[in-house]
């Protein structure tokens, strides 16, 4: 049995040579060898809620404003009305509390356009569940009620443009107000502009297909005839005007009238506004985080 001993002159070169290479991170001190466990990447910041909301507007916006036959909807509908009722004699001579009938027809008839834009979101909405794309955003950081929030306000965007057009076809067509009622009423039209979006939002996210936009446009035209829309609850039989303040356009009607008229806005409306927006609400929101479930 032979013992090998390794002559130091031959241990010489391979100390020469450095120390080998290796895939952790060593450190060499005075013969010793240490070795570093790898440094922890950085933790990644917690993306916000709202990422990508401003891209989800202008989409949202685009798709509507770019649509020939939703702005022709939007827009020709209130004007032919307002043709009907508005543009006669007796419509311009006859004065309200704040100017002539006209004025006030123009401003009822603008109302029920923008509460119809509402309805189309339903549609954008029940198209986008049929192909999957609402199931994609469960997949981003942005969260369902910001999505609620950014659709509501495009649409809300889209109905001051809307306002814009119809007023002025009112004013050149003898429609009459004093300046701060066409203020007061442009502001009041495009707040109400919100609860037809919330119809549409609620019933988009809540039934597939054509049919959202078919029940959205069943409640919006059905609730605008039962609220005294287009014809005065006097003129329409008495159990219309008892069921008129359970209506969801009841307190839109209301507004119009307390705005562009002389009549007060009753405590019933204020109740009939909020309760709507409450309920539309919430029905979108369940429907919103309900589709996006991640």
């Amino acid at each position: 049995m032979s013992t090998t001993n390794t002559r130091p002159d031959k241990l010489a070169p391979a100390l020469s040579q450095g120390p080998r290479p290796t895939n952790a991170d060593t450190t060499h001190e005075e013969g010793i060898m240490t070795t570093h466990a790898p440094a922890r990447p950085a933790a990644r910041p917690i993306p916000s809620a709202f990422t990508g909301a401003g891209k989800l507007w202008l989409s949202t916006f685009r798709s509507h404003i770019l649509n020939p036959w939703n702005m022709a909807f939007a827009l020709a509908v209130p004007m032919f009305m307002y043709a009907m009722f508005g543009m006669t004699d007796i419509a311009r001579t006859t004065q309200t509390g704040c100017g002539n009938v006209a004025g006030a027809t123009i401003v009822m008839m603008t109302t029920y356009g923008v509460i119809l834009v509402g309805g189309s979101l339903g549609a954008t909405l029940s198209v986008e569940r049929t192909t999957g794309i609402s199931r994609m955003y469960g997949l981003t950081p942005i969260q369902p009620w910001v999505i609620l929030v950014v659709r509501l306000t495009a649409l809300v965007a889209l109905s001051a443009f809307i306002t814009l057009i119809t007023f002025s076809f009112g004013l050149a067509t003898g429609a009459q107000m004093t300046p701060g009622a066409w203020v007061a009423s442009a502001a009041v039209v495009i707040a109400l502009s919100a609860l037809g979006a919330l119809i549409g939002l609620a019933c988009g996210y809540t039934i597939k297909g054509e049919n959202a936009y078919s029940a959205s446009a069943l409640v919006m035209v059905m609730g605008g005839f039962a609220s005294g829309m287009f014809i005065p609850l006097e003129a329409m039989p008495p159990f219309i005007s008892h069921i008129a303040p359970y209506t969801p356009l009841y307190g839109a009607v209301k507004a119009v009238y307390a705005v562009a008229g002389t009549n007060p806005m009753p405590t019933a409306a204020w109740i009939n506004i909020g309760a709507w927006a409450l309920i539309m609400a919430g029905i979108a929101w369940w429907g919103a985080s309900h589709d996006t479930g991640r």
